[in-house]
């Protein structure tokens, strides 16, 4: 420790990076390791020395994690002031919930399996609130392409995962750190407490899927429209020949629907309010009557008043085999901040609201969409746009709002061949647990394909090729405990944030007494 003073945090940043975007499972179960010899390290220094720890830790977890923005400076050099930017706000919170750690492990000497979930599970919980929200990063998120391990989210959610992953991490380490004595031997009691009941519940849910009401014959489009062309006006009629010729070759496996990525048909969606004919997508119809199908369609629509009075959702509309286009619409919720919508919209709307140039990325555009469902062959759909397969809150109201199936409809291209367009895809794999519901994942270049309520993909496509699936989808009705309770694991580990910290300043002031 002495002669390499920062080589602790930086392992545990590698750990916890690692175990996120590649396919290993120990590193989950692990990566805080070496930031607790760190903290129980510097127990009697200053707490400045701890928080200093706790900032590398989150510079290296982040700076690795988000390297994903990369491959988003082809499209504007603006990336780096995103990925600055959210590598001080990240970073920061991780420091803050680190140096909460190490103070009340020197003012409580309580177990780190108490103290790592009641600090760093409300600093997870905190940023799923407001126009920044982000959930990537969350432990829980870390170990979604496992399903067999994660069977018990159905009942506890991603933080009851997470509350799992970290109590392990802190009863291990007093286990290894304090074997011999009755410290540890506690510790090794309390392990096979948590770990036995989650493996046995693992084990009989695996073995025991929930049965299916019915299926649903689901085909979905793959077309791989590069990023450049999306937008291009001389790509119009490209873009609608391939989509046509992609949904007549899924028609031939008598789908009941079709879907298609976000943002797939190209063109706005211009429906007049006043004027109930505009809203039409009159190819995406007459190939609904076509094929037989019904046709799921990502849209750019617009909802105008005026010509100064209007919005623009990223949105979902649905067109029936008979030819009509279904009234009920939907469109995404969580906005990309800048890129989609602009947050803090009172402070920051008049400054960037209608930029031109490359700094029409930061001047947003869109309006946030409905919580609904769609109906289509008797099903009732919940859709979600782009990252929002990330936002377990959401995934749940959908469910409760009585979505049948779920369908991810995204353009993952922004995201390029980094590992984090596997990671993306693999969170829906906790989605489809938590719910016990099917999903469809269709995005524009991959990664596509189907998850069935136990977290299993099939049909899975490769990235940046083009491809059509038909898989036949098994609909599960009916709610978990976690879609009915909610989030009860985050509130408990606030409860003990609450409690430790009371704790620790009591700890604190009959330390100063005595000193």
């Amino acid at each position: 420790m002495r002669h390499h003073p920062w080589k602790f945090p930086v392992l545990s940043g590698i750990l916890f990076a690692v175990g996120h975007y590649t396919p290993l499972l120990v590193p989950n179960f692990v990566s805080f390791l070496p930031m607790l010899v760190w903290i129980d390290a510097h127990r009697e220094r200053p707490l400045g020395d701890v928080a200093r720890g706790g900032i590398v830790f989150g510079l290296v977890t982040y700076g690795i994690g988000m390297h994903w923005i990369y491959a988003m400076l082809s499209i504007s050099s603006l990336a780096i002031l995103m990925y600055l930017g959210l590598l001080v706000l990240f970073t920061s919170g991780a420091a803050l919930a680190l140096t909460l750690v190490g103070w009340m492990r020197r003012f409580t000497h309580a177990s780190f399996g108490l103290l790592l979930p009641a600090c760093w599970i409300p600093f997870e919980w905190s940023r799923t609130w407001g126009d920044l929200r982000m959930t990537a990063d969350h432990v829980g998120q870390g170990v979604a392409r496992f399903p067999f391990l994660i069977q018990f989210a159905d009942v506890v959610g991603p933080y009851g995962v997470a509350l799992f992953l970290l109590a392990f991490q802190g009863l291990l380490y007093e286990l290894v750190t304090s074997w011999r004595t009755t410290r540890g031997k506690r510790a090794a009691a309390l392990l096979l407490l948590l770990v036995g009941p989650v493996v046995g519940y693992d084990g009989w849910k695996w073995t025991h899927p929930p049965r299916a009401d019915r299926t649903l014959r689901v085909a979905l489009i793959q077309p791989n429209i590069p990023l450049v062309l999306k937008h291009d006006p001389a790509e119009v009629e490209r873009q609608d020949r391939v989509l046509a010729e992609m949904t007549r070759e899924a028609a031939n496996e008598s789908p009941d629907l079709i879907v298609w990525p976000e943002s797939a048909r190209p063109g706005l969606v211009e429906h007049w309010l006043d004027n109930p004919a505009s809203f039409a997508m009159p190819e995406v119809q007459r190939l609904a009557v076509e094929t037989g199908a019904s046709i799921l369609a990502g849209a750019e629509y617009a909802r105008i008043r005026s010509v100064q009075d209007y919005e623009i959702y990223n949105a979902a509309l649905l067109a029936h085999p008979d030819g009509t286009l279904d009234p009920a619409w939907t469109a995404k919720v969580y906005l990309v901040p800048f890129t989609e919508g602009v947050p803090f919209r009172p402070l920051l709307g008049p400054l960037l609201e209608g930029l031109g140039g490359e700094l029409r990325w930061l001047s947003g555009g869109f309006t946030p969409g409905p919580v609904t469902t769609l109906r289509a062959a008797n099903v009732a759909i919940g859709i979600l746009v782009c990252y929002e397969e990330l936002y377990f809150d959401l995934s749940r109201a959908l469910r409760n709002a009585g979505a049948d199936l779920q369908v991810v409809i995204t353009n993952d291209a922004w995201f390029g061949r980094t590992v984090f367009q596997d990671f993306i895809a693999d969170a829906v794999r906790m989605r489809a647990i938590e719910s016990r519901s099917s999903f469809v994942r269709a995005a524009n270049t991959g990664i596509s394909g189907f998850v069935d309520p136990l977290g299993r993909y099939h049909q899975r496509t490769g990235l940046f090729v083009p491809a059509v699936e038909v898989w036949d989808v098994p609909i599960v009705r009916g709610r978990t405990i976690y879609t009915r309770i909610g989030d009860v694991a985050a509130w408990l580990a606030i409860a003990a944030l609450v409690c430790a910290s009371w704790a620790a300043r009591r700890g604190q002031r009959k330390a100063a007494a005595r000193s």
